[in-house]
């Protein structure tokens, strides 16, 4: 995403300096050669020199470490943002020892992933049209810090920016984001696992699957790495949304089980009418 990110601000009519850094070297040089980044280093605290803002684009384990790194000197009057997928545990341990280091933080998160990952899979159109989240983590964000940051998105692509609380934002994610991952990482493991657990002489679901299953599975091949962070950060909250999916699936099978075709197709109507709802509801909004 960062790679992304970089290439919607060269793509500006003036765009700005960028400065990069990445612990990959080879990732570093490539979005140096391809004029995403204007300066690279492996050195975060030499990176972040000079800059009026400050993106963190790494899991989220991983940012408390950097802000480590870069907070002994960091000027009082950079905007710092981060664009981790779980703010909770990120909020905390800002509030209780980074707070005064960065007086200017108000957390970020585009809904715009992808599957793929690095330099190669940057896409400058990644945040066209999709929804910002915004995080204040600032105990008292002036309202110029937040117009700042919704005129930086705005001019990435992303048009709307909701402001919220850490809490409210990992409960959401969890629901839209992180229980669909899961959901496919663990149909993948179904589809695999198939041949020992059943007699398929013919199975080869590779060849044999249609656009339904291509489409549930795209998010299967995410990067384990990341997903293992933020499953892991986002814990309670992704425990909860399986809890309400298991009792929507249980409910289905049973169905299933009676062989109830009348309260199948009702609760299949029903539950795409409140989706239609729901739809048409954020139309509106």
């Amino acid at each position: 995403m960062g790679a992304s990110l970089a290439g919607a601000l060269k793509s500006l009519p003036d765009p700005p300096v960028i400065r990069g850094s990445t612990p990959d070297i080879h990732e570093g040089e490539k979005a140096l050669e391809r004029g995403l980044v204007d300066f690279y280093s492996p050195d975060n605290r030499t990176a972040v020199k000079g800059a009026d803002l400050v993106v963190l684009a790494a899991p989220p384990s991983i940012i408390p470490g950097i802000w480590e790194e870069i907070g002994n000197g960091f000027p009082s009057d950079t905007f710092l943002t981060d664009l981790a997928s779980v703010k909770g545990p990120l909020f905390s341990r800002f509030t209780d020892s980074y707070r005064a280091c960065f007086p200017h933080y108000i957390s970020s998160h585009p809904m715009a992933g992808r599957e793929q990952h690095g330099v190669d899979a940057a896409r400058p159109d990644l945040f066209k049209g999709r929804l910002t989240f915004l995080i204040p983590f600032s105990e008292k964000p002036h309202e110029t810090d937040m117009h700042r940051f919704r005129q930086f998105w705005t001019q990435t692509g992303s048009p709307t920016q909701i402001t919220l609380s850490a809490e409210e934002h990992d409960r959401i994610l969890a629901r839209i984001s992180h229980l669909p991952h899961v959901i496919a990482f663990a149909l993948l493991g179904t589809l695999t696992q198939s041949p020992k657990r059943n007699n398929l002489p013919h199975w080869d679901w590779p060849t044999q699957k249609g656009g339904a299953l291509s489409d549930i599975l795209r998010i299967a091949w995410s990067a384990p790495g990341l997903w293992s962070d933020i499953l892991i950060q986002n814990q309670s909250e992704i425990l909860s949304g399986l809890d309400d999916y298991e009792q929507d699936l249980r409910m289905l099978k049973r169905i299933i089980q009676e062989k109830d075709r009348i309260s199948l197709a009702a609760l299949l109507e029903r539950w795409q009418e409140n989706g239609m709802e729901d739809m048409r509801h954020g139309r509106e909004d």
